[in-house]
């Protein structure tokens, strides 16, 4: 075959690959009658609270031109460019441009499966460099990639899914270097895999190392030793670190903004022990079960040992490889080298911190198993061509029985065991008996097919079979997710964003309440809507990102606002109080707008006073008192304490719960609001006046203000609640707000506020200085990246109230200048042209050095 017709069967089959992909992707989609081949849509879990709103953010961005580096959708605002970093710079993401916003979802579905067409394409082109060899079953193996358990447990996360596209390109561009060829495809894929995804791409970088010293391994058939094999290898291993080198530094322009934007996070401190961070197994033996169709589903998306499956042919010719006679053992040392490594680092906890950059993952603890399937399939593709056939006979019988014995092992701990990282971990685990007698059967046909029939004839039987492990697995998993629903989805969207548009502002900077949103009517899971803000584009309050700012939502908190965990801030929980100093303009529930009574605007003048006050965490009550007495200061509070008069409680007969009723007769009318630190009481059944609140599940109690209603003075309320606690009264804290006297507040505050506009990174406005009044308190987050300036000199800003910002007025009449500037942005530019300018200059020199090798020749 010549080298055209070689070069046009090698294209033909990286076609076939993506090809093949594409087919059992859609049908998996069809037989689900996901969008757009049916209603249901893939919007569950964080695909649906997360990557939607990020996506439809994304394509607003682009669509208008409208970006800032600080974003006040974000939460109550936040340096935007962490977010775009982690979740936005796939080039995949450019799908969502030719949808409209409500079709986001279709555009989602196209997304991933272009990707999965892609890993295929990419798998097919490493397997055919790496062994020089095409089979018409290539496709076949690089089919299994592309679908393996981690995509199909993991499509959720659709971002992660880049790096099994780049990572077969970066191993090729190795393999190249190793052959004594140039290092830019290493330099360009790795690259382009960090600034996709630097998370996902930092532990591809950490897997190059490891696939270096398989190369260098494989490669030893002198058996030097280790300081010899060095040596040799030394021009190679330095070509290596200088390209990955290379690659960082030009990546700097997404690492450096975005490391110190996550330095701001809950994620560089860890503040609570974990199963991640001991020495004990991460994983029992249920990990077996993962080498079977059937181990993953809704129930164990976040918990679970690593997703490995890549179909049972994988896992009896990685058997066969290591008994293959024709493979080196030098090969099979540098594989048996490469699992281990992989393998032990999600077994122990500490290495595992350090693939997640030292940092616990919250659910899906072992984000980089998808190394081990990429290894697995390298490994039984050159078992394939080495012909299983040629193994003993002796291991054609042994090789079955293992695999068997492997999944029985894992179905009985599963059943049996009592192990658990996690409560009711394996409980979590699907563990269907049916399914295993599948595997069992499977694993009989295919071993006879792999070690006993020619592999020319057994060929087209076990890419049928491959096929139809890949898509089964897939399927079921897809058919286990409560997907949303599409029609609803469009509907909702389109009534969600006319009721928003009514109070959204077109330059003014003012925040809306949003809560009970309308697009949840378009899901099976609870929608809370934390994105809304990002999704409508509007200046909300709630967030749910990996990049949220934890010192904002630790002084949410203080503030009376919930917060499930380092990740989220909620709605729930804000009052009249915390609507006035966060500079929320409107309320929006469901379809009705209503204006905030206690709207001031985005900042008023304060005193030394204010501006010294430190917030105390799980004091409400008292911070919102202290905070009012500092604005202006009164001889009665702000904040009405209540009395408890009577109390009847029972105890079930279950368990140690007993039902609270209280009542009491409220000394003022107006608002009336709950804190408690009972860590036993149960929000979500609480009673007034034989009513169910409405309130927010909080299983792990986070404290937050509950807002119990509106009362009137003298008459009666009474109050139903559950808990376990010995002193449950005691721990319950019951205020009335003083409302005539908080609204002669915000009448007088509200002459003199701060209402400005927002546009191209600038917050413009002006502000009246009052006597003694020497600051301006303003509902911005505080951050390195903002510079301000008044009367056009420019001043230093304060951190205040936890995390707000707070400016020196100058004048009686002054003139606010906020600009922002994502901080270490400019430096990673420069950074990153440095890395990529040494790069090329290095290259540049070695063509020109060789050129004129050439010539003197």
């Amino acid at each position: 075959m010549n080298p055209r017709q070689s070069k046009a069967r090698f294209v033909a089959i990286m076609v076939v690959a993506a090809s093949l992909s594409v087919i059992v992707s859609i049908s998996i989609l069809v037989i689900n009658h996901v969008t757009p081949f049916g209603n249901q849509n893939l919007l569950v879990g964080d695909m649906g609270a997360q990557y939607s709103p990020f996506f439809t953010y994304f394509r607003h961005i682009l669509t208008t031109g409208q970006f800032t580096g600080f974003s006040f959708s974000g939460g109550i605002g936040e340096n935007i460019f962490p977010l775009l970093a982690y979740y936005l710079l796939s080039p995949f993401n450019l799908i969502v441009l030719l949808f409209p916003a409500n079709q986001i979802p279709i555009a989602i579905t196209w997304m991933l499966v272009v990707k999965i067409a892609a890993m295929a394409m990419t798998m097919s082109f490493f397997l055919g460099r790496h062994f020089k060899k095409l089979t018409w079953l290539l496709p076949i193996f690089a089919v299994a990639y592309s679908l393996c358990g981690f995509v199909a447990a993991n499509f959720v996360n659709i971002m992660w899914l880049d790096a099994l596209i780049y990572l077969p390109l970066i191993c090729n561009g190795i393999d190249r270097i190793k052959a004594g060829r140039d290092a830019n495809q290493l330099f360009i894929w790795l690259t382009i895999c960090i600034i996709a995804n630097y998370y996902i791409g930092y532990m591809v970088g950490l897997f190059t190392l490891i696939y270096v010293a398989t190369a260098i391994i494989n490669d030893n058939d002198q058996q030097l030793k280790a300081f010899a094999l060095l040596k040799i290898n030394r021009p190679f291993i330095n070509r290596f670190l200088f390209a990955e080198i290379c690659s960082g530094l030009t990546s700097m322009i997404v690492l450096l903004p975005s490391a110190l934007g996550m330095m701001q996070t809950a994620k560089v401190n860890p503040t609570t022990p974990s199963a991640m961070s001991g020495l004990h197994p991460q994983f029992g033996l249920e990990i077996f079960s993962q080498l079977g169709l059937g181990s993953d589903g809704y129930t164990n998306r976040l918990f679970r040992a690593p997703a490995v499956f890549s179909s049972l042919v994988v896992l009896l010719l990685v058997m066969v490889y290591f008994v293959h006679p024709k493979i080196s053992q030098q090969h099979k040392l540098g594989a048996l080298t490469t699992l281990g490594v992989l393998i032990l680092s999600m077994l122990i906890g500490p290495i595992n911190l350090v693939w997640h950059m030292f940092n616990e993952p919250s659910g899906s603890p072992f984000r980089y198993s998808f190394l081990l399937s990429f290894v697995m399939i390298t490994i039984a593709y050159e078992a394939w061509i080495a012909n299983p056939n040629l193994i003993k006979n002796r291991f054609k019988l042994s090789i079955p029985l293992v695999a068997i014995s492997l999944l029985i092992c894992g179905f009985c701990f599963i059943k049996f065991s009592h192990f658990a990282p996690i409560t009711n971990y394996l409980a979590l685990q699907p563990n269907s008996l049916r399914t295993l007698l599948l595997n069992i059967l499977l694993i009989l046909l295919l071993s006879l097919l792999i070690t006993v029939i020619p592999p020319k004839r057994a060929g087209i039987f076990i890419a049928s079979i491959i096929l139809a492990e890949m898509t089964t697995n897939f399927n079921d998993i897809l058919t286990s997710e409560p997907l949303g629903n599409q029609p609803s989805y469009e509907s909702n969207f389109s009534n969600q964003a006319a009721t928003l548009q009514k109070a959204t502002p077109k330059s003014n900077l003012y925040r809306i309440n949003q809560s009970r949103g309308q697009l949840a009517r378009a899901f099976q899971e609870t929608y809370l809507g934390y994105n809304d803000p990002l999704l409508f584009h509007f200046n909300g309050i709630q967030e749910y990102s990996s990049t949220l700012n934890e010192s904002t939502r630790q002084t949410l908190k203080m503030l009376g606002l919930f917060s499930k965990n380092q990740r989220r801030i909620s709605t729930a929980g804000t009052s009249a109080i915390s609507n006035m100093l966060l500079g929320a303009k409107y309320n929006v529930q469901n379809k009705t707008v209503t204006q905030n009574q206690t709207y001031v605007g985005m900042g008023f003048p304060v005193t030394n006073q204010f501006i010294n006050l430190r917030l105390k965490p799980g004091y409400i009550f008292s911070n919102l008192e202290n905070i009012l007495q500092r604005i202006r200061a009164t001889k009665n509070p702000y904040l009405v304490k209540e009395t408890i008069n009577q109390v009847k409680h029972s105890q079930l007969a279950t368990n140690s719960v007993q039902t609270y009723t209280i009542n009491i007769t409220p000394k003022i009318s107006g608002p009336l609001y709950m804190d408690t630190s009972d860590k036993t009481l149960n929000y979500s059944q609480i009673m007034v006046n034989g009513y169910q609140l409405k309130t927010m599940t909080n299983r792990a109690h986070h404290a937050y203000l509950l807002k119990l209603g509106t009362m009137k003075r003298a008459v009666p309320v009474t109050i139903t609640f559950k808990s376990s606690a010995r002193n449950a009264l005691a721990l319950i804290h019951l205020k009335s707000l003083n409302s005539p006297r908080l609204n002669n507040l915000v009448t007088e505050l509200r002459a003199y506020s701060f209402q400005p506009s927002y546009k191209n990174n600038q917050v413009r406005g002006t502000v009246t200085r009052l006597a003694n009044h020497n600051w301006l308190y303003t509902a911005i987050p505080y951050d390195s990246g903002w510079s301000a300036s008044v009367n056009g000199t420019t001043v230093t800003s304060k951190k205040v109230l936890g995390n707000f910002t707070a400016i020196p007025l100058m004048a009686r009449t002054n003139h606010i200048t906020f600009s922002y500037h994502v901080p270490g942005l400019l430096l990673g530019i420069i950074t990153s042209m440095f890395g990529l300018l040494a790069y090329c200059g290095d290259e540049l020199i070695k063509r020109l050095l060789s050129d004129s090798e050439t010539t003197k020749h």
